[in-house]
């Protein structure tokens, strides 16, 4: 099996913060973890055409380190006198830019490793698997980094997982096999692994529609097109990777992408293209754009509470006239009448009582004396 083409970025501030002095000590150790197919596609080793750190001025002592492992290094230190006395620096600004250059710049990559649990690269993410990338990040399984990257990356490598690989040896390969096994992923220190919230919706709407019986074909357009909002709905305004949508709309039972079993391939549309554009019909905040290169750009606008049908739930609509307030009827059903106001009790005051003005009044004769 050939290798695959991989990248690997590390966020040097973020990983050691969450692993410590191990990650340095035992740099070879799982760097051959990754290398023999640790969470990669199918097992695959990889080959690393590029391997990149990035940290702040403090860490440069291990700059040797990390050179005799084949890593480029980059001194990423701040520039706001503010950010670098709370030792921060710059390194996702760096590590996005290179991300997205390495992209365009390096050809036959298969795979970018994106070694960081910072929330802040999701649509970095989003933007390499548009280009067809595999995206591999790292999350914090204590918290809700793990269950995020879940929902965007290809896969992730849980903290856990990493500090076991800080022990890793490659199992010697049996005589009958080519290569020995792939490496074995620790298992993360929750009792269960947490589900996408996304297809767990899926796998409830396909129930019911199995409860109902075979969905129509209509059934299944509205369908796809929820699947596609909810998608689409974690990161608004963005673009939507064609095999992310794929990978969602697998749940929608009688969709597949060729044809068998005497089933059309893509609900019954002529291809991926003409199935979007028939989800936008339905519903319109699903944005189809053809570009020049012949794909489409999926975009979903989240502009408030909508139906199925991009029909505002919960918000009057401003050609109507607002509702008039009727009064509450008698039980004879005649309106009751609102009690006239009698005038003395508009000015309820006591006679023996001044205005407030009066006592703050100064007799300037007396005053003199």
């Amino acid at each position: 099996m050939a290798r695959m083409n991989s990248v690997l970025l590390v966020d040097f501030d973020n990983i050691f913060a969450a692993t410590g002095i191990a990650m340095v000590d035992t740099l070879p150790q799982w760097l051959l973890w990754l290398s023999d197919g640790a969470l990669s596609e199918k097992g695959r080793r990889r080959k690393f055409v590029s391997k990149r750190v990035y940290w702040n001025s403090q860490y440069d002592v291990y700059r040797d380190t990390f050179r005799a492992a084949g890593f480029e290094t980059f001194d990423c230190r701040a520039n706001a006198k503010m950010k670098i006395a709370a030792g921060k620096s710059s390194a996702d600004i760096v590590m996005t830019m290179d991300a997205i250059e390495l992209r365009h710049m390096m050809r036959g990559v298969d795979e970018m490793i994106l070694l960081t649990t910072d929330s802040d690269f999701v649509p970095v993410v989003n933007r390499l698997q548009l280009a067809g990338l595999r995206v591999v990040t790292a999350g914090k399984e204590t918290d809700p980094t793990y269950q995020l990257y879940s929902e965007h990356a290809d896969d992730v490598i849980h903290i856990g997982a990493l500090k076991a690989a800080f022990d890793y040896e490659r199992t010697p390969r049996k005589w009958y096999k080519l290569r020995s096994d792939p490496p074995v992923i620790a298992p993360l220190r929750q009792q269960a692994e947490r589900r996408s919230p996304l297809m767990k919706k899926v796998r409830d709407a396909v129930q019911m529609e199995k409860a109902s019986g075979t969905p129509t074909p209509v059934q299944q357009i509205r369908l796809a097109a929820d699947i596609v909002m909810q998608l689409g709905a974690r990161t608004p305004d963005q673009p939507l990777p064609r095999n992310k949508v794929i990978r969602a709309l697998e749940g929608v039972e009688g969709f597949q992408t060729k044809y068998g079993n005497r089933v059309k391939p893509w609900l019954g549309q002529k291809n991926f293209k003409s199935l979007m554009h028939k989800l936008a019909k339905e519903n319109p905040d699903i944005e189809v754009t053809e570009l020049a290169d012949k794909t489409v750009r999926i975009v979903c606008r989240v502009r408030g509470p909508r139906g199925r049908r991009g029909r505002v739930v919960g918000v009057p609509s401003p050609l109507t006239p607002p509702p008039q307030k009727t009064e509450d009827p008698k039980p004879n059903g005649k309106l009751a009448e609102k009690p006239a106001e009698k005038p003395e009790e508009k000015s309820a005051s006591k006679p023996d009582e001044k205005p407030a003005a009066a006592e703050t009044q100064v007799d300037v004769p007396a005053a003199a004396d």
